[in-house]
């Protein structure tokens, strides 16, 4: 194992547990409470976006965290939080603004390009399509 896979696995599942934190929190608070505070910002459908947000928070963070479709998932949290900062973050500025946006989102960014396979359930994934390839 290369020391940058370990580093990889670290980055790995504090992103994913931040999601599911931020995931859950919106749970807490009320679809319904999300869902206005999302009009609040001028976003079409806000209903649609609050459930899609808290599902993909909750659902990616724990795929992120297990290894699975770790590329996949590490792309919807970039696009989420690109459009966190273009809707809401940017005009309130870098400091106790977007930030913390663009931190997760340059984490979700080297996923996406490196991936991390240590300790991912997309090796079993992997390993058993390639051991049935080689039986035929």
């Amino acid at each position: 194992m290369r020391k940058s896979e370990f580093g990889g696995f670290i980055l790995r599942i504090v992103l994913g547990v931040i999601f599911i934190v931020h995931g859950l929190a919106k749970l807490q608070e009320g679809i319904t409470a999300v869902a206005d505070r999302f009009a609040s910002y001028n976003l079409p459908f806000p209903e649609v976006f609050a459930y899609g947000v808290t599902g993909l928070e909750i659902i990616g963070g724990i795929f992120i965290v297990i290894g699975f479709s770790i590329r996949l998932f590490a792309f919807l949290f970039i696009l989420l939080m690109a459009g966190a900062i273009a809707t809401v973050k940017f005009a309130v500025g870098f400091l106790k603004g977007y930030e913390f946006d663009l931190a997760l989102m340059a984490m979700a960014t080297y996923l996406l390009f490196a991936s991390n396979r240590f300790l991912a359930l997309d090796n079993f994934i992997v390993e058993g399509k390639e051991k049935r390839n080689k039986v035929r």
